[in-house]
């Protein structure tokens, strides 16, 4: 009997030792045993896969960075605690792409019969792609943030702009119809105007980068752009990093997103920095027609190029690979070169790298040149402002912008009517619908939206043409714009040529044939 009962006892030891293998090795995260020194007794198939030489290995020295302090990870305090603890952490476990990888750890005590602790269990599961996803989360969230705020900012800002450029306009015009000749005059408003359309351009680039989706692309010449970001590029470089332009200002255009243009040439110039960092170095940026390719297509050359410290060859062929960086862990995202490469590409271009180690490195972006333009576009670009007659009812609660924009509309031939209040508004026109031909709202207004403003007017009289002018586009979708009855809608501050031309599309130069139509209904 007791030979039977011995049987089973060691039957039921291996039957639970055979159990307990089973879970360790078939866990695929990483399990250790600790003792109280903190040593590695054992480890399960997946730890040993990973730190071959776990054995005999502190604690510190598998799960912990350098610069942690082994007094706060999970198995210090179980020791202390005597408790299960647990913690989120990067470890000194490394991926196959080099990346220090993020684990969740657990510690559990592992008690003797007097209840004292004789080792720990170390648990953990790697956790770093669901890590990656939460900081990409939280980065949008925080871009969605910014991008409401640049919402309203642009708004107020680009109110502010418009009495800048209207009222410069309207001086430059009325100083050409007075027969005023003083050249330098002109230059310092011509100058003026520049300063507000550089304003203007920067205020859409910030709301570009806070929206989630993407300006269209339009067929532009770049170099205005590249400029741009230089000026930038310098204030924010050290005074140890020298910067060389060579721009030419007449190698044609490209179909692409402006602000994607900023966003390759700020990424480039950021890494050449970074790879001059503490030094005495060169920032060469060139942008010229490269030179025949082979095919049939011309293609625009912009390179940037810096004295850095180089790029070892072996790594050449994984530069433009998500999270892939040779900075230091805390200094890179690995993003920035697989952003340009994805830019470039979807654009038809390509990018060509060279680069030797402690001589610097130099990045090619090859774009390919759209069509040259047209005599007949240089003699659009250059004509003459768009008159015409009629009489205009302008809508905008900012007493200086409305203003602004009736006196560039009066001096262009149109008769104005304008009004702070939307209310009022509407009430003037409902009296006589028949002596308007257009209106021209804001969106933005305390009384009423020009959206709302716009649907009361529609059905009042359902063929009056209907501008809106908006601070921040991303406020209404073509649709509700359609829906509401508005016709044409632009962002502010507006210039002069450009309301002309816009105006111009609805109201000829005589009396409008469809308010003339109106009146003898």
């Amino acid at each position: 009997m007791e030979l039977n009962h011995k049987k089973e006892v060691v039957d039921a030891l291996f039957e639970s030792e055979s159990q307990k293998r089973a879970i360790v090795e078939g866990f695929s995260g990483i399990l250790v045993l600790f003792d109280r020194d903190m040593k590695a007794q054992w480890v399960n198939r997946a730890t040993y896969a990973r730190y071959v030489d776990a054995i005999g290995k502190s604690c510190h020295d598998i799960f912990c960075m350098k610069s942690q302090k082994c007094a706060a990870c999970a198995f210090q305090q179980c020791m202390q605690s005597g408790k299960i603890e647990s913690s989120t952490q990067k470890t000194g476990i490394f991926g196959v792409d080099g990346d220090e990888l993020v684990f969740d750890i657990t510690a559990s005590p592992v008690k003797d019969r007097s209840g004292n602790v004789s080792g720990i269990i170390g648990i953990a599961q790697n956790v770093t792609e669901q890590y990656r996803l939460e900081r990409q989360l939280r980065h949008t969230q925080k871009m969605e943030a910014i991008g409401t705020l640049a919402g309203g900012v642009a708004h107020d800002f680009n109110n502010v702009l418009t009495p800048i450029m209207g009222y410069t306009e309207i001086i430059r015009l009325k100083m050409k119809q007075d027969g005023f000749s003083d050249k330098a005059v002109f230059d310092y408003l011509e100058e003026i105007l520049k300063a507000a359309k550089r304003a203007k351009s920067l205020v859409e680039q910030v709301l570009t980068f806070s929206r989630s989706i993407e300006k269209k692309e339009v067929m532009q010449y770049i170099h205005p752009i590249v400029k741009e970001v230089m000026k930038l590029m310098r204030a924010t470089l050290p005074s140890t990093i020298i910067i060389q332009e060579k721009i030419d200002e007449h190698c044609g255009r490209v179909l692409i997103d402006p602000v994607q243009i900023h966003q390759v040439l700020i990424n480039l110039c950021t890494n050449a920095s970074h790879a001059m960092s503490g030094q005495h170095g060169i920032l060469a940026v060139k942008l010229e027609l490269a030179a025949q390719t082979g095919d049939s297509k011309e293609w625009l050359e912009l390179s940037v190029a810096d004295t850095g410290c180089g790029i070892d060859d072996k790594l050449l062929d994984r530069i433009f690979e998500p999270y892939f960086t040779t900075k230091e862990k805390t200094s890179g995202t690995g993003m920035g070169l697989a952003v340009v490469h994805g830019i470039v590409s979807r654009q038809g271009g390509f990018i060509k790298v060279e680069s030797e180690l402690g001589k610097g490195s130099n990045f090619r972006v090859f774009l390919p040149l759209a069509q040259k333009e047209t005599a007949i576009e240089q003699i659009i670009s250059l004509g003459d402002l768009q008159g015409g007659a009629g009489k205009i009812l302008l809508v905008d609660d900012e007493e200086q912008v409305m203003q602004v924009t009736g006196e560039i509309l009066e001096s262009l031939g149109y008769t104005v009517v304008g009004k702070t209040s939307p209310q009022e508004a509407i009430t003037l026109f409902s009296q006589d619908p028949a002596q308007f031909d257009m209106l021209i709202t804001d969106l933005t207004m305390s009384d009423l939206t020009g959206l709302e403003l716009s649907e009361k007017v529609k059905k009042i009289r359902s063929d009056i043409p209907i501008i809106l002018i908006t601070g921040y586009s991303d406020q209404v979708s073509k649709d509700a714009a359609m829906g509401a009855g508005i016709d044409e809608y632009c962002m502010k501050p507006i210039s002069m040529r450009e309301l002309s031309t816009i105006v111009g599309k609805f109201l000829s130069t005589g009396e409008n044939a469809v308010t003339q139509r109106y009146r003898s209904k």
